[in-house]
C-alpha cells in the first residue's frame, strides 16, 4: 500500500504521516526532508538562491525517485500539487488522501511559526490558498477535514477511508 497525503501547509499532513504509517505497518517519508538532502540546503536556502522554480524541480524529481516504492506514507509538501508532472509520479499506484483546513484554522496554526515565506503577504496567502484548492480535490481520491480535531482523530479518520477503499 501506498498512501500519499496532499493539502495545504498546516493542514496536519507532518503530523498524521506517521501516525498513519504506525497504524497500517507502514514506513513514512517526508518530502521535504528529502529535498533538503537532496539540495545539501534549507528550504529557504533553495528558495533563495532558485526560487519557487528550483525548488518544484527538485520536488519533482524526488517526486520520481519515490515513484516505486510501496508499503509508504509519503507526507508532501503543500505546493505539490502545482507541477502536474510531480503529481503523476505521486499519483501513480498510490491512495491520494487530502488534508484540508479552512484558511481560518490554518492562519491559528501557522501564526505561532511566522513568518513563513508564503505567509509573507496575507492577501497573497490565501490567493495561493483558494488556488490550490481545486487542484487537491482533483489529485485525491480521499478527503479528510481537519477542522476542530485532534490528530488522533484525523488519522482514525484517514484510516477509516483508506480501509472502506481497501474492502472495495
Amino acid at each position: 500500500m501506498r498512501i500519499v497525503l496532499i493539502g495545504f501547509m498546516a493542514s496536519g499532513k507532518s503530523s498524521v504521516a506517521p501516525l498513519l504509517a504506525s497504524a497500517l505497518g507502514l514506513e513514512v517519508v517526508e518530502m521535504d526532508a528529502l529535498i533538503v538532502a537532496k539540495a545539501g540546503k534549507s528550504i529557504k536556502d533553495i528558495f533563495e538562491a532558485g526560487g519557487e522554480p528550483a525548488f518544484r524541480k527538485l520536488e519533482a524529481a524526488v517526486a520520481a525517485e519515490l515513484q516505486n516504492r510501496d508499503n509508504v506514507v509519503i507526507s508532501t509538501g503543500g505546493g505539490v500539487v502545482a507541477r502536474s508532472e510531480t503529481m503523476k509520479y505521486l499519483t501513480d499506484k498510490g491512495v491520494v488522501v487530502e488534508l484540508s483546513c479552512s484558511f481560518d484554522a490554518l492562519m491559528e496554526r501557522i501564526r505561532p511559526t511566522l513568518p513563513r515565506p508564503l505567509f509573507k503577504d496575507e492577501a497573497q496567502a490565501k490567493a495561493t490558498y483558494a488556488k490550490r484548492q481545486s487542484l487537491y480535490h482533483k489529485y485525491a481520491s480521499v478527503h479528510v477535514n481537519t477542522d476542530g480535531k485532534s490528530v488522533d482523530e484525523i488519522v482514525e479518520a484517514v484510516f477509516r477511508k483508506i480501509q472502506g477503499i481497501k474492502k472495495s
